[in-house]
Formats: C-alpha cells, sequence, structure tokens
C-alpha cells in the first residue's frame, strides 16, 4: 500500500492480520481501541508500550533502522545564518508547543532531537547499519 488509509483499512476490515506502522501515524486508532501494538522495534520497552515486548524478546536479533529527518541548507549558505537556523531550530523544539505535539505523535518514545554534530553521527551510523545489511542480502555497494 502506497498511502495510510488503504494499510489502516486493510487492518480493520481483517484483510490484513498486522501493520508494521510508527505508533503515532496510528495513534487515533489506538486510542479508539481499535487496533493494539503487539510489538516494538526498540531496544527496550518504551514507557508508553510498557507491555508490549521489543523484538529481541520475541528472538529477533538486530539493530533497529530508525528514521529520521532533517533540515538541510546549501553547502554555501554564510555561517552566521546556519548557525541563527541551528538556534532558531534549538529553541522551536524547546517550546512547550511542539513538545505537547511531539507527545501527541509518540515522537519521545525516543530521543529525537539532534543538532548538527549529532545529526552527521546519526546520518553516518545509518549508512554503516544499511551498507551492512544490503551486503548481507548480497547486494553491490559503490
Amino acid at each position: 500500500f502506497d498511502k495510510g488509509a488503504p494499510r489502516y483499512g486493510a487492518l480493520l476490515g481483517g484483510q490484513v492480520d498486522a501493520l508494521f506502522e510508527q505508533p503515532g501515524d496510528v495513534r487515533k486508532f489506538l486510542d479508539a481501541g481499535k487496533f493494539k501494538p503487539i510489538l516494538t522495534i526498540f531496544n527496550e520497552r518504551p514507557s508508553v508500550f510498557a507491555d508490549v515486548p521489543t523484538h529481541r524478546e520475541v528472538g529477533m536479533n538486530f539493530e533497529p533502522l530508525l528514521r529520521f529527518r532533517g533540515f538541510f541548507v546549501n553547502a554555501k549558505a554564510p555561517s552566521d545564518r546556519v548557525k541563527w537556523l541551528q538556534w532558531a531550530f534549538q529553541r522551536g523544539y524547546c517550546q512547550d508547543s511542539y513538545q505537547k505535539f511531539n507527545d501527541s505523535k509518540y515522537m519521545t518514545v525516543i530521543d529525537s532531537y539532534r543538532d548538527t554534530a549529532g545529526a552527521k553521527e546519526l546520518i553516518t551510523s545509518t549508512i554503516a547499519q544499511y551498507r551492512a545489511v544490503y551486503k548481507t542480502m548480497g547486494l553491490k555497494l559503490k
């Protein structure tokens, strides 16, 4: 399924037995009791899903590949603008209204904010994880 609605409808309608999805995307179904979480892909149980086993607890042995998004600027952007943007993003992230939004989407189950250095580290480690997975699949890497 390319879109959320057909995926969610398939689970609601019984065409599929399970759905792999970010919890924030299906929160309304969780809150309404229409869906229930059966597995978390985290190394430890998040407090909001304390009664749901992790992938490791059911015998899966892999490091979770976390999804992420970021803000990017042109490589030639003046450093003063980059510093201001970094400040603005950090300030916005710390606002109560944004934290409330994060909580509503279950985006606080992990530490989701990264500064520039942290983002580079996350991206670099994620690339290494994907490369390792692709290599075990026999895919050619550059």
